[in-house]
């Protein structure tokens, strides 16, 4: 369908400029809930009436006209349903073609060619201690969001922001200190507040087995080997890692706040410096310089956004927590006070995490369930996929027990059953080729209705690049594995006519491809047995 949907979405579009001066965001089509609406449903009309404060149905009807003149033969019909909905239903030949097309460019039939530079700063978790349950769900969110970013053509920088300075940092260092003299039966005095967990015994014991002299700059190291070493788990590699505390070593932070004084928007008051970011929207100032002159949080970040916008991205995209909530229009803020637009900086709030299993899962962070541990549960690709099952934000609930279920109740070996079933189904047929030429025998409503099926992955390829929720991808392969599942149990796929036969693993061939595909964009490998 991408070709045709692209074709439809084109026109479309080309006629609503033509006819009414007018343009509307994409999508222009959805995908009907009901097979009897079509393939392809629009509200295009019902928008262009609220803004032309005119009859839908007339509008409806003008679009139709066009459509059909510029469509032809490509669709079977187009119809209108009140209140202004117009439901295109493809004809069989532009089906065939896609499919063909599917088997000789693979998952290529689907990419686009959007070329922008994107920065995406995503995890970004507090060099503090290894990462928990709540980071995991941040890292394969952001990987997977990378993933079909570049599948649409642009170019990605995966960025981490280790906020290495402060005092978490400094509680951190402490905590190991003092465990490291407990570990040598030396009096400690642990701080107030400080972190627990059998990490900072670890942390401690290697500290003194090194011998190192600079306390910060082993523990820091050491805890970011092992944030990497959960990333490596999951296969999740950051292009760049960018330090806070670099950044106000190479007087960033002191060239940002220049920079926003000689645009007149710092102040000061009370013996600290401000600034005025109730010009850009905030709901108050901010301070970035307390009164004994330590500097904030938000200096540093201040300073952060504009060294990204230094860097020329035509999009910056962060995905924080939700205790980051609050923090928003500050930070828009400062991306306005350097004079660019507000939809420059995309920040996307990723929910928690809660696990829900029968057993117990041990905190050995003191405080949090390691992610590493999940990852030992249940695999990666499976900690992959079940955090991908809820839109970002939506709280989520990771049901291990589910998760390792060998049942067809478990989305997850529903959908890798299908991987499996194919490859088993071309190991008996012997196939070593796939030619296009046998694809023109396929006409039953089972064949035609699989084909149409696995020909919306355009559709949502491109909702979830537009609205980045990768759950998109995820939803839709639970929608074609039950489609190739009722296929299979109702159709013989090694037919002994051969036409037929060929015809239909040509289509099964088009199914894995794009099971392969969308497994691929959200980090999953497909298996080959169960």
């Amino acid at each position: 369908m991408k070709g045709f949907y692209d074709k439809v979405s084109r026109i479309l579009e080309e006629i609503i400029a033509r006819d009414f001066s007018l343009s509307l965001e994409y999508p222009l089509w959805e995908l009907p809930k009901d097979k009897e609406f079509g393939d392809l449903s629009s509200m295009a009309a019902l928008k262009l009436a609220s803004q032309l404060k005119k009859d839908p149905l007339e509008i409806a009807a003008e679009l139709k006209i066009s459509l059909e003149k510029l469509l032809f033969p490509d669709i079977a019909k187009i119809e209108i349903l009140r209140p202004g909905f117009i439901n295109i239903f493809m004809a069989r030949k532009p089906l065939i073609v896609s499919l063909n097309a599917i088997l000789k460019g693979k998952d290529k039939f689907f990419r686009r060619q959007i070329k922008r530079k994107v920065l995406l700063e995503f995890l970004s978790a507090n060099p503090t201690g290894p990462l928990s349950i709540a980071h995991g769900r941040q890292a394969v969110v952001g990987d997977a969001m990378a993933n079909i970013l570049e599948f649409f053509g642009n170019k990605v920088t995966r960025e981490y922001y280790l906020n290495d300075e402060g005092r978490q940092i400094e509680l951190l260092l402490s905590s190991v200190a003092e465990r490291a003299k407990e570990i040598k039966g030396k009096e400690s005095s642990f701080p107030e507040g400080g972190y627990q967990g059998e990490y900072i015994k670890d942390v401690a014991g290697e500290l003194l087995k090194k011998k190192s002299k600079n306390i910060r700059s082993f523990v820091l190291n050491h805890i970011v080997s092992l944030i990497k070493k959960d990333l490596n788990s999951l296969e999740i590699k950051f292009d760049c890692w960018m330090s806070q505390r670099k950044i106000r070593q190479d007087k960033k932070v002191d060239q940002a706040i220049a920079a926003l004084s000689r645009k007149g928007l710092m102040y000061e008051k009370d013996q600290a410096l401000w600034f005025a970011t109730t010009k850009f929207g905030d709901d108050k100032d901010r301070v970035i310089k307390k009164a004994d002159g330590e500097l904030t949080y938000f200096a540093s970040d201040i300073a952060y956004h504009k060294d990204k916008l230094k860097r020329k991205y035509d999009q910056l995209i962060n995905l924080w927590g939700p205790d980051h909530h609050g923090y928003i229009p500050r930070v828009k803020s400062a991306i306005k006070a350097f004079d660019y637009k507000d939809e420059m900086l995309k920040i996307i709030i990723i929910q928690l995490v809660v696990l829900k299993t029968k057993e117990r899962m041990s905190k050995r962070a003191g405080t949090f369930i390691l992610l590493s541990d999940l990852i030992k549960e249940v695999g990666p690709d499976t900690t992959r996929f079940y955090y991908l099952v809820r839109k970002n934000s939506s709280p989520l609930e990771f049901d291990i027990d589910l998760a390792k279920e060998a049942s067809f109740n478990n989305p997850f070996y529903y959908v890798q059953y299908v991987c499996a079933r194919i490859e088993s189904i071309f190991r008996k047929a012997k196939v070593t080729a796939f030619e296009t030429k046998f694809s023109q025998y396929l006409s039953t409503e089972a064949e035609l209705g699989l084909l149409r099926t696995l020909l919306q992955f355009s559709y949502c390829l491109e909702k979830a690049y537009y609205t980045l929720e990768p759950i998109f991808i995820v939803e839709y392969l639970k929608s074609l594995a039950a489609g190739f599942h009722q296929f299979y149990e109702n159709v013989r796929v090694i037919e002994k006519d051969k036409n037929k036969r060929q015809a239909r693993l040509n289509l099964i061939r088009a199914v894995q491809v794009v099971f392969h595909c969308g497994l691929g964009l959200l980090g999953i490998k497909p298996v080959k047995r169960m």
